[in-house]
């Protein structure tokens, strides 16, 4: 019983991690605090978007977990093309 509740709020303390994470960055960047190119922008992004898949698999919401999977592709690549150009 302890173990099923522990699990539980770990993985919906994940998944409030990844909101924080995903709508901070979205934040900073309205607010033209960050860039959208920025390393601090795209590596909340990425943890965002990676909270948020754990969440979603374990809530079985499908439709969530491709949006976040493709998201933190496009991420990916934007931050793959910041490393290759510096």
């Amino acid at each position: 019983m302890f173990s099923i509740l522990l699990r539980r709020y770990l993985v919906e303390s994940v998944g409030w991690a990844g909101a924080v994470f995903s709508l901070s960055a979205y934040s900073l960047n309205s607010l033209n605090i960050i860039s959208s190119q920025s390393l601090e922008y795209l590596v909340m992004n990425m943890l965002g978007c990676c909270f948020l898949i754990v969440y979603a698999v374990y809530k079985k919401a499908h439709a969530s977990w491709v949006l976040n999977s493709i998201w933190l592709l496009m991420t990916a690549v934007a931050l793959i093309r910041i490393f290759m150009v510096s």
